[in-house]
């Protein structure tokens, strides 16, 4: 950028460069449109299916305030996160990276804390930045609320990694109504925090969580805030709150019917969080994302269907989820995005949105505000790739080879399947295009020969096809 020639001394160029440089850093998409950066919200719920919410299909649950979500901005229907458990897919959600180029391929060890831990620096190494790190700088309040996941040691927990507020418990599961101040036996009662202090808790998590978002809400309404709501719902234990029993009474399986009350919960819970947006008259400027963290588990009444596999496994109903967008005035309400897209492509919109500075390292994902505008066309991603220990998976286009070995419905042989002709994985095109089938492994590998082993499980070693 040129400076205008009257500038005569050092003083008054200084001043034009920081007034420039204010302007960039508060500048939005396109000239015309406000220079106000955005708050940003993103929900994760937790272990909930594909086709648990009405805006994918569901008839049975009631999702009011979700499909409400999705009406006012974008659905994406092939929405995926980069790992089909819990961990390594937060890992790759709040980085923007793949997560196994820096060793969270897995969940991290929980057992032994907090005297003799497996491995005290389980979780997402400092030498990444989450999102929290990066918006700070760019003067962001941010909070996380709820499951974090990311490592338990106190350098790797929230108030450690960029936030400046955390309510919430630090393991990967926990029960929904008691908590411990102290460590013990049981992870589902090891404590709730509230940024580092520990603390006596009884009620109901879902519930709770919403709580301190509507309050978080309120108390940084003058400011920009980033706040992840990490909801616990619906993973287990299988505990639904009486108060919500007679919207879920006409489910007559007794599991779906505790599963269905936990989500409802979790939706009324969005529907109140939205509510606290538009009464502190922030709505407008802010972009609220959910998404779940994977697909359904074999072993829940959440339901992925038709596609196939669950969580644990790299079909599609591992890592495909609910996954919407919305910000009013800038996202078309109620479209619907086709393209595949990733959680991993929330950061670096989440960023860019933020006038913040990009991670050092760079990200995978990518900015997916020009492609929601129609400011660009065709495919985000040409190519998505999926590892977790033993499985794994390579997406080019609507091509995609298989490996499931442990996974839950792991068939132990490679497969192929064309996406486009075939979402629900049913039809296994290896034997009739055996050279696509080499193409893509050869592809992965050169891909999955870079990576680092797993930091504290598995790793190429373990490897076996």
């Amino acid at each position: 950028m040129l400076l205008p020639a009257n500038f005569r001394n050092r003083n008054r160029m200084k001043k034009s460069i920081t007034l420039v440089a204010s302007l960039l850093l508060t500048t939005s998409y396109s000239l015309g449109e406000s220079t106000k950066v955005p708050n940003i919200v993103v929900i994760l719920a937790d272990d909930m299916g594909y086709a648990d919410v009405g805006f994918n299909g569901c008839k049975d649950i009631p999702t009011p305030n979700l499909d409400a979500l999705a009406d006012s901005g974008v659905s994406f229907v092939q929405g995926y996160v980069s790992a089909s458990v819990c961990g390594p897919s937060r890992a790759g959600l709040l980085t923007g990276r793949y997560q196994q180029r820096f060793g969270c391929g897995e969940n991290a060890p929980e057992e032994g804390w907090p005297d003799k831990p497996r491995c005290r620096d389980a979780g997402v190494p400092k030498s990444e930045q989450l999102i929290s790190e990066l918006l700070k700088p760019a003067g962001y309040r941010t909070g996380v609320i709820g499951k974090w996941h990311l490592g338990i040691d106190e350098p790797l927990r929230p108030n450690s990694r960029g936030f400046d507020y955390y309510y919430g418990f630090l393991n990967g599961a926990h029960s929904f109504t008691h908590a411990n101040r102290v460590w013990g036996k049981h992870p589902g009662l090891w404590p709730i925090y509230r940024n580092n202090e520990p603390l006596d808790y009884q009620g109901y998590l879902t519930d709770t969580f919403t709580d301190e978002s509507v309050q978080f809400i309120e108390r940084n309404k003058q400011r920009p805030f980033f706040l992840y709501l990490s909801y616990n719902a619906v993973h287990a234990p299988w505990q639904a709150p009486a108060n919500v029993a007679d919207k879920v009474s006409h489910i007559a399986d007794k599991n779906r019917r505790v599963y269905a009350g936990m989500l409802v919960s979790m939706d009324d819970g969005i529907g109140r969080v939205i509510k606290a947006l538009k009464d502190h008259g922030v709505y407008d400027n802010t972009v609220v994302v959910f998404l779940s963290d994977n697909g359904a588990p074999k072993t829940s009444s959440a339901s992925s269907a038709p596609l196939r596999g669950f969580k644990g496994d790299t079909y599609e109903g591992g890592t495909r989820v609910p996954f919407v967008m919305s910000w009013p005035g800038k996202i078309k309400a109620g479209s619907r995005y086709n393209y595949p897209v990733s959680a991993l492509d929330l950061a670096p919109t989440i960023v860019r949105l933020a006038g913040a500075k990009p991670a050092k390292k760079g990200f995978d994902g990518v900015d997916l505000m020009p492609f929601v505008k129609g400011e660009k066309s065709g495919r985000p991603h040409e190519v998505m790739w999926f590892r977790r220990d033993d499985d794994y998976a390579i997406r080019h286009k609507d091509w995609k080879l298989v490996w499931n070995n442990g996974s839950p419905s792991g068939t132990r042989k490679v497969e192929l399947f064309n996406l486009a002709d075939d979402p629900n994985e049913k039809t296994d095109l290896i034997s009739k295009h055996p050279e696509k089938a080499k193409e893509l492994q050869k592809q992965f590998d050169a891909w999955d020969s870079k990576l680092p082993d797993n930091a504290w499980w598995g790793g190429p070693a373990n490897r076996k096809r």
